[in-house]
């Protein structure tokens, strides 16, 4: 059982050297399996079908370089959206997740009686929780690209081209095709789901308080979309030019008071 043991701990081992080498698997991926693998061998403990976990004695890549999901810049997004241009599908998707707030597996589901161009407006209607079930307000652009989708015959707005009456399901392998070209710091590491954070964070910084900003992306809690709001070091450096300044407003405030007493 040991030189088992032993022999698959090398297996792995050399697996993990070979997609982070050969096939450029980005490290936070590579983090993602062997934790998966950890739990399947937790089962096997338990199962009685090995003593040992040989995940533990694996080297599992560190996260603190694992840029996955981050604010995506200007100059990114006009290079991903240049790119994207070639795929329809992939490019109103990005533009809808990027626009509205929505979960990539919120848009590609969405139906045309989900959809009110009247109102403009569209409905989520499934959903993990009653939260997640919400109606969102359309920007210009996410009508005009909705309105284009409705007018094709298939009851969804993202209908698939290769299963007919389903929708697509997913575009992430699309997108990364779409990525692998650009020239960018962070081309090989943001996923759809990073317009998503980009879309949280702006509005933030818009001044759109928690609350309505938890409404909006469909969550439970505060709590929950604050790990979605990443600030921006510009944000930073504007909010503390806003504390010197109200601080300096206040030293004179203080200031002025104190003369007129004197006088």
């Amino acid at each position: 059982m040991r030189n088992s043991l032993e022999f698959f701990l090398k297996i792995i081992e050399h697996i993990r050297l070979w997609r982070g080498t050969e096939h450029e698997v980005r490290d936070v991926t590579i983090r993602h399996d062997l934790h998966a693998l950890s739990t399947f061998f937790k089962y096997a403990i338990k199962q009685k079908w090995t003593r040992e976990n040989s995940i533990r004695n694996v080297k599992i890549p560190s996260d603190a370089d694992a840029v996955r999901i981050h604010v995506i810049s200007c100059d990114e997004e006009k290079e991903d959206f240049k790119r994207e241009a070639k795929n329809r599908n992939l490019y109103d998707l990005s533009r809808l997740i990027r626009n509205q707030g929505m979960r990539p597996d919120e848009v590609v589901s969405l139906r045309k009686t989900d959809v009110d161009l009247e109102r403009s407006q569209h409905h989520i209607r499934t959903g993990k929780s009653r939260a997640a079930r919400r109606t969102l307000d359309l920007t210009t652009e996410s009508r005009s690209i909705l309105g284009a989708r409705c007018q094709k015959s298939s009851m969804w707005v993202f209908p698939s081209d290769r299963i007919s009456g389903k929708h697509i399901m997913r575009m992430n392998g699309a997108h990364d095709s779409a990525c692998a070209g650009t020239k960018t710091r962070h081309a090989l590491h943001f996923v759809l789901y990073g317009f998503r954070h980009t879309f949280a964070t702006q509005m933030a910084q818009a001044g759109v308080d928690l609350a309505t900003l938890v409404a909006i992306l469909g969550h439970n809690s505060i709590r929950i979309v604050e790990k979605y709001v990443h600030p921006t070091a510009e944000h930073k450096q504007q909010a503390m030019r806003r504390f010197e300044q109200s601080q300096l407003a206040t030293e004179l405030q203080s200031l002025g008071q104190a003369g007129n007493r004197v006088n």
